[in-house]
């Protein structure tokens, strides 16, 4: 699973629900077995199923949209203020025009909301060859036996926490 940019969180979860889910962080190498995966990177939704037939490789496409949500709720939150000083100067005695300008500001800073505010999006495409990154290089070795580190001498606090990955080329 490989992506341009920063690194992101995959997750693979099978449609049939009979596998775990597979996480990984990109770029990685995680073994999906054939069959149809809804995809998620860093927790969004991809909108589409994945279906998965033969080895290949993942490469997924993440646009956050932190900014455009930022600069909503800003806007909300000035317009708010603003709007709420005309409220307060038409009810203190000030012209009926504060109440316009109050209510216009608060419409407009709402409208404004409503169309910058956007959720992050996330798409996946498959591609049948392996990434150029591990082209030409060798199988991985068979593994046998234990596959986690041991330490000689188990005390207290020696026992493997937490999660982790594999990733052999």
């Amino acid at each position: 699973m490989r992506n341009e940019g920063a690194p992101l969180t995959y997750s693979a979860q099978s449609e049939s629900g009979n596998r775990p889910t597979t996480w990984c962080i990109s770029p990685c190498d995680a073994q999906l077995a054939p069959g149809d995966y809804q995809l998620k990177l860093n927790g969004v939704k991809v909108d589409d199923t994945v279906t998965l037939r033969r080895a290949g490789t993942l490469r997924g496409d993440y646009q956050s949209r932190a900014g455009a949500r930022s600069a909503a709720w800003l806007s909300l939150n000035v317009g708010g203020i603003i709007g709420g000083v005309f409220l307060t100067v038409g009810f203190a005695g000030g012209s009926k025009n504060a109440f316009y300008a109050s209510g216009g500001v608060l419409a407009a800073a709402t409208a404004i909301f409503f169309i910058t505010y956007r959720a992050d999006s996330a798409t996946v495409s498959f591609a049948p060859e392996p990434p150029p990154d591990v082209r030409s290089m060798p199988d991985p070795a068979a593994t046998s036996g234990a596959r986690h580190a041991a330490i000689d001498r188990p005390s207290v606090g020696s026992t493997p926490r937490g999660l982790g990955f594999r990733v052999s080329f």
